[in-house]
């Protein structure tokens, strides 16, 4: 294979009032055509930025200071990209290169139709007739596998989902049919099984002789990129640190950070885990520290101020469960499926439509504000993002303080102390108690939240998807914590996450949630060594690790239901791969029944097999 684009000795610095500050040094690489190229590595070692210098985006106050980068045109000329103009550098943006960004809502236009943003490409770039650009428009939905592509054409971004949105901004992509396409992190936001079917669009698009598109594929997951690269790049602090063939790399690394990464993974420590759940299960308490019994919760649908409407967001549907005390329970499915909801119904930041919720052997369910002021200092939550949680304008100390004093538990001066050891225990340094949330990483402000559960002394905690925005490496540090921290203060634990490599390592138990349904729950090594539910064999089918050798994916098509009208009977047998006839049409009702010891399944799916 030939070189299509050469990046020689690049640096790239951005300036401050404070000086300049280097963010790529000496970076150097080739992509050939035809291959798929994978940059990995922490945020902020300079994988964006790669991308940004090549394709002329740099934001203002960043410049390349020197090196080259050589495009092999579809001219087959030679062509220094940093050498261009503004104008030139626009044709071949689109025609040469074109970009993916992770976001595809911050690039694509809300007043505009997908098709007509497509069309606007085609148009500028071909200068061919409207209804020739309509033909290759609908060809380019078709080709990213868009069902019902004039439907869809004429629908606004809002009106599509996550998966959606980003097949959108592939078509976009490949509408001028660049030689390069520069994907920086397209799967991040997405759930499993759309990262999934992305994947799979992405192997075709490869494959296909009528694309003959080389990638840069910009990750933090590795398993992506084994599953999809053919070639990586391990980039740290703005420089390259590794390179060569993903397999090579991966199961013999050599350099000490590309190993890190690698045994960072959970899936590298699932087995040390699964030998210290065989001791745990012997001296554990058996006791249930919380148990939730059909538990509804729907939300109106508000249609303005002059409408009204009887329709309902059906979030969570006859949820029953059991939590054992010191131990962790996790939570997984798509976005939508109801994770999130029921977490905050059960510790009452959202009140239930019905259902039974006890702690402790308290009913709390009706409990009023004042009422639940008490059990709250035994029941806590930490949030996705802590960043949103945290106070901007206190700093860590009057943060943490505040529960303290609301609840009464200590008296200020000695409140202090305490803290400081909260602060110790989580692995942060004493002086962050005078400093604000903005001047923390992602990493030490989920620390923080961790500290702000720990104060009030708690016996439960629900965390909702501590680790899913952070690096592996930071993932894996939180998670060792969050472990330390379980064992240290005793802790009982609900754990949300998407991630089902985290589960494995981290959990006892597991639910699978869609549709607002518990539809299979189990032990952990038995729900990943023996899956009952179609669902949850997807789900782990669709996760791509390292580790692992290649297997067949079950791919589930389409995006989750809407939960305002979900479809009746088993809420997943529009998606289902093996539904029975009375299942298609809807005549099955769900419920979990027991197939082996405390292993229960939707009784719909067992009839499926």
């Amino acid at each position: 294979m030939e070189d299509l684009l050469k990046v020689s000795n690049l640096n790239t610095e951005f300036k401050s009032d404070y000086g300049s500050k280097p963010a790529l040094n000496n970076i150097s690489f080739n992509i050939k055509e035809g291959e798929v190229l994978a940059l990995v590595g922490e945020s902020g070692s300079g994988k964006t930025v790669t991308s940004l210098s090549i394709m002329g985006l740099l934001p203002n106050n960043a410049s390349v200071e020197n090196g080259e980068i050589t495009l092999f045109s579809k001219k087959n000329k030679e062509i220094n990209i940093l050498n261009l103009s503004d104008e030139k550098h626009n044709e071949i943006r689109g025609n040469d290169i074109s970009m993916v960004f992770q976001e595809p809502m911050t690039c694509l236009n809300p007043t505009m139709t997908v098709g007509e943003q497509i069309l606007e490409v085609i148009i500028r770039h071909k200068k061919i007739s409207k209804i020739n650009a309509k033909k290759e428009m609908i060809g380019l939905l078709e080709l990213v596998e868009i069902p019902d592509p004039i439907q869809r054409s004429i629908e606004y971004p809002h009106q599509l989902s996550g998966g959606m949105r980003q097949r959108i901004m592939i078509a976009i992509a490949l509408a001028c049919s660049p030689k390069l396409i520069i994907a920086d992190e397209p799967t991040s936001a997405l759930d499993v099984t759309i990262q999934a079917q992305l994947l799979e669009l992405l192997k075709k698009l490869k494959n296909s002789i009528v694309t003959k598109t080389s990638i840069l594929f910009i990750t933090h997951d590795l398993g992506i990129v084994k599953e999809l690269a053919d070639r990586v790049i391990v980039m740290y602090q703005g420089k390259i640190v590794e390179e060569g063939n993903v397999l090579d790399v991966f199961e013999n690394p050599k350099h000490s950070y590309t190993n890190n990464l690698i045994q960072s993974l959970p899936e590298f420590k699932i087995e040390k885990r699964k030998q210290k759940k065989i001791i745990k299960k012997e001296t554990n308490n058996k006791n249930i520290i919380l148990s939730i019994k059909n538990l509804y919760k729907e939300f109106p649908v508000d249609k303005g101020i002059f409408k009204q409407s009887n329709e309902t967001v059906k979030a969570v549907q006859n949820v029953s469960l059991n939590v054992r005390q010191n131990k962790i329970l996790g939570l997984v499915g798509e976005s939508g499926s109801g994770k999130s909801t029921l977490g905050k119904t059960i510790i009452k930041l959202i009140e239930p439509t019905s259902g039974k919720i006890n702690f402790k052997n308290q009913d709390i369910s009706n409990f009023n504000r004042q009422k639940m002021q008490n059990i709250r200092q035994k029941m806590q939550m930490i949030f996705q993002d802590p960043f949103a949680s945290l106070n901007p304008r206190k700093n860590i100390l009057d943060t943490l303080m505040e529960p303290i004093l609301v609840h009464k538990l200590m008296k200020k001066n000695e409140a202090t102390e305490y803290i400081k050891q909260i602060i110790h225990d989580v692995g942060l340094p004493i002086e962050s108690l005078i400093r604000f949330p903005h001047e923390f990483s992602g990493g030490q402000r989920q620390r923080i939240g961790i500290a702000r559960a720990l104060v009030l002394k708690p016996e439960f905690i629900i965390a909702d998807e501590p680790v899913s925005a952070l690096d592996v490496s930071i993932q894996a540090q939180v998670l060792n914590l969050l472990e330390t921290i379980k064992e240290t203060y005793n802790l009982t634990m609900i754990f949300i996450s998407h991630d089902l490599s985290v589960i494995e390592y981290f959990c006892d138990e597991v639910a699978v949630m869609y549709l607002g349904h518990i539809v299979e729950m189990a032990p952990v090594n038995e729900l990943f060594s023996n899956p009952k539910h179609s669902y949850t064999k997807a789900l782990l089918s669709a996760v791509p690790k390292v580790k692992a050798k290649k297997t067949n994916k079950i791919l589930i098509k389409g995006d989750i239901p809407s939960p305002i009208n979900p479809p009746s009977g088993c809420v997943f047998r529009t998606r289902c791969p093996n539904p029975t006839h009375d299942c298609k049409e809807g005549n099955i009702q769900m419920g979990l029944i027991e197939v082996s010891p405390n292993h229960w399944v939707d009784q719909c799916c067992v009839n499926c097999h």
